[in-house]
């Protein structure tokens, strides 16, 4: 590419991304204003400026802002902003309330995986014989399953960041319980792919194997590269006398960040797992944390995380729904959705010693699948599990679950806990 044609691509991309960033903060004002987390109205921005909606008003201004040239680098950008907003996410939980609370993250994450998992068996042979009998039935089974379980980690960590949650019990048992079922629907979908790739030459060991390396690396960031991070950092704060970052250290970090999220994709899971195990081994020191936060969360949610939801909105094709059934389909799979996640974590919480507000607001929390269910679905139409029907139904329910989390929560939460959450 020569420099005229890298200027050109760079205004197209500029363009688009003006759009995207105007789009989601106005979007997300206003769900803000009626009591709706900023991210649900960033999913809205997308789907508004997507063929859904701006597609059929003006079918050529989305090709106008969206034009084929910017899609590679505005995804990339996106993935960027993924990786950075995880680490703060695992850097803002502090996990300590863990050792009390681990019964009630154990019965959470197994009830949020199995009661998702009995929900997708009983609708998916509906679903397929209905909505896409030529795609391949197993892998489209397993993937109904997959979609229904997984829960939105990074989603959940802004709302509760949001509500000035993040830091209490009910805040970090309801993350830990998502990472888990997360890293379960990840791998899970890693098999699924590797079933539906290989066919007769499939092989568990593999798998067995797999998951031994991600626990091992695990602990590798937490009993020693954190701490190790985090000396450097108590080092230069103390030659510099300012908790903030010099750029040596900023450097260490970001290629310590990045490395991490290349191991873990090295691994089999996705990279955004590297960089949320980076951030939960430095969780601990309260002033890098902060630092971090200052000086890059915002401009991470303002300008880079919306490009994922817009990119999306655009692949998503709500005038696929031609008839009463397929708007049926659409139903049953957010009712499915709605009741194995939430039913399930819910009764989980409960089981494992929590309250039944408590239970009720683990269930809400984990109920959101936005970000994370969004990836999965996009993986299932790589694969040629979903037609633009079943795709753009799976999306609608990704919305659907994160819409009801905040007035849900907001609901269902503990007296003691209403008092912290902002009311604007």
């Amino acid at each position: 590419m020569n420099p005229a044609e890298i200027e050109d691509t760079l205004r197209m991309v500029l363009v688009s991304w003006i759009v995207i960033i105007a789009a989601a903060w106005l979007m997300g004002r206003l769900c803000r204003r009626i009591g709706q987390p900023p991210a649900v109205g960033e999913i809205a921005a997308g789907l508004l400026l997507g063929p859904s909606f701006l597609g059929l008003l003006a079918p050529e201004a989305v090709g106008l802002l969206f034009p084929e040239e910017v899609k590679g680098p505005l995804a990339l950008l996106a993935k960027i902003g993924l990786l950075l907003m995880l680490f703060q996410v695992g850097m803002e939980f502090d996990f300590s309330h863990l050792r009390k609370k681990s019964r009630v993250v154990v019965f959470s994450s197994l009830m949020g995986i199995l009661g998702p998992l009995a929900g997708g068996l009983a609708i998916a042979p509906w679903l397929h014989r209905t909505f896409a009998p030529d795609l391949p039935e197993f892998g489209f089974k397993l993937f109904v399953c997959i979609a229904l379980a997984i829960s939105a980690l990074p989603i959940m960590g802004r709302i509760l960041l949001e509500m000035k949650l993040e830091r209490t019990a009910l805040g970090v048992t309801a993350i830990s319980a998502a990472a888990i079922d997360d890293a379960v629907g990840w791998v899970f979908l890693g098999v699924a792919t590797a079933i539906i790739k290989q066919g007769d030459h499939f092989s568990w060991l593999p798998f067995l194997g797999q998951a031994g390396l991600i626990v091992l690396y695990f602990l590798l960031l937490v009993k020693v590269v954190g701490p190790w991070l985090i000396r450097v950092w108590r080092r230069q704060v103390a030659q510099s006398g300012a908790q903030t970052f010099a750029p040596g250290y900023l450097a260490l970090l970001f290629c310590a960040l990045f490395l991490s999220s290349l191991i873990t994709h090295k691994l089999g899971i996705f990279a955004i797992f590297g960089a949320f195990a980076l951030g939960v081994a430095l969780h601990t020191e309260a002033s890098l944390v902060r630092a971090w936060r200052d000086r890059f969360a915002d401009f991470v949610i303002v300008a880079l995380v919306p490009i994922f939801f817009t990119n999306t909105g655009l692949n998503t094709r709500i005038g696929s729904f031609d008839s009463a059934v397929a708007w049926g389909g659409c139903a049953l799979v957010c009712g499915v959705a709605l009741l194995g996640k939430l039913g399930g974590c819910s009764l989980g919480a409960r089981w494992g010693g929590a309250s039944w507000r408590e239970g009720l607001s683990i269930g809400a929390l984990m109920n959101t699948r936005a970000l994370m269910g969004l990836i999965a679905i996009s993986v299932g139409k790589d694969l040629g599990l979903l037609n633009d029907q079943l795709f753009t139904m799976f999306i609608l329910m990704c919305l659907l679950t994160t819409a009801t989390t905040g007035p849900m929560l907001r609901a269902w939460l503990p007296a003691d806990l209403k008092k912290i959450v902002p009311r604007d």
